[in-house]
């Protein structure tokens, strides 16, 4: 249910994001709530493993929103929080001098907080299964490597919807097999996940 809420929010005729808090929970809505279903379907049992889950659906979201300014501005829609650069809809059309430097900060500033979350997410690994675990850590490294290509492009998400192509995902497999046969070695009991990373949705969380 909170899935389509947040979805509906994208069906209203115009969206603005006022702020951080509402940027964070807007994610969590409709990409969070995701994880959390796929904890369940991948039958995770662990309660702390859910806050690694919603981190993952945020900053796949997160990273979303980086790639597809331009293509949401023009169906009336900024997810960018209006508190960070006081964009507005025109200015990102126009794509002037200004605006380019207000939506290449405003990049950065997503792109950086979805990093936090990655690494947050990152650790949750650890609460999969050795036989899915794989396939989300795949998932994780070819979403994040969006935006990594979007800042070594010098902000390619201005004129162009930022892809992976099949030769990085093939490095990105590599990538993956390495940090799967060498990485969680850490004994989840040991894990304390950031609080601070659910801040803004707390009150829905309980």
């Amino acid at each position: 249910m909170e899935l389509i809420d947040g979805v509906n929010q994208d069906v209203s005729q115009k969206v603005r994001i006022k702020n951080t808090k509402e940027l964070i929970s807007y994610s969590y809505a409709v990409a969070g709530t995701v994880g959390l279903m796929m904890s369940q379907i991948l039958n995770i049992k662990e309660k702390i493993a859910q806050k690694y889950a919603i981190d993952l659906g945020i900053a796949f979201q997160l990273t979303n929103i980086a790639r597809d300014i331009i293509e949401d501005s023009k169906i009336n829609r900024i997810y960018i929080p209006h508190t960070w650069y006081k964009l507005n809809i025109n200015e990102i059309k126009k794509l002037n001098k200004n605006s380019i430097k207000k939506l290449q900060s405003s990049t950065k500033d997503l792109l950086q907080l979805a990093e936090t979350y990655y690494k947050s997410a990152f650790k949750g690994l650890a609460f999969i299964s050795f036989r899915n675990r794989f396939a989300i850590l795949l998932a994780l490294i070819v979403y994040r490597k969006i935006g990594i290509k979007i800042l070594s492009k010098n902000y390619s998400n201005l004129y162009d919807r930022e892809k992976v192509s099949f030769r990085e995902k093939i490095l990105c497999v590599l990538k993956c097999m390495i940090l799967f046969l060498f990485n969680f070695k850490i004994h989840k009991k040991t894990y304390r996940h950031n609080e601070d990373l659910h801040k803004h949705i707390k009150t829905i969380l309980v």
